[in-house]
């Protein structure tokens, strides 16, 4: 037969299928990393700026926009999203993720409903990238200017 021997004469049928399925799965395993990896970042230090935000203000990132430990991610990115118009998101943001061909998200909208009265967290100013910042107080009915 010489020097170059058949695939069928030194592994078993059932090896070359199971061989054929590895390289598969190893295939598609690389290419959803791949994918994964190119999934835009948020901006780390946009990132670190609303985690310190909303530590102060003793609230958390919601699932629905922190969807994968990346802030710009999930409800964050949906563009038809309106904030004021929503109350199951609070706080909330929203992310543009065009920069550096797509691979970089700002914030560029940030909502906190019933905001206790008090400072103003400084890291607000590294979200340098802000169009809309929606801040509604805590409504006490004490409060309430009457009319009468």
């Amino acid at each position: 037969m010489g020097p170059c021997l058949r695939w069928s004469s030194w592994l078993p049928h059932g090896s070359v299928l199971f061989l054929v399925l590895l390289l598969s799965v190893l295939c598609s395993s690389r290419t959803a990393a791949a994918q994964a990896q190119m999934q835009p970042q948020t901006d780390p230090t946009e990132a670190a700026a609303v985690n310190a935000i909303l530590a102060k203000l003793g609230l958390k990132a919601q699932p629905s926009w922190n969807v994968s430990g990346n802030l710009c991610s999930g409800a964050a990115t949906d563009d038809s999203m309106i904030l004021d118009d929503n109350p199951n998101f609070n706080p909330a943001i929203q992310c543009d993720c065009t920069d550096q061909n797509g691979t970089i998200c700002h914030v560029t909208k940030f909502k906190i409903n019933d905001l206790a009265a008090g400072p103003i967290p400084e890291e607000l100013r590294n979200l340098t990238h802000l169009t809309k910042l929606y801040v509604f107080p805590h409504f006490h009915p004490r409060n309430a200017h009457s009319g009468t």
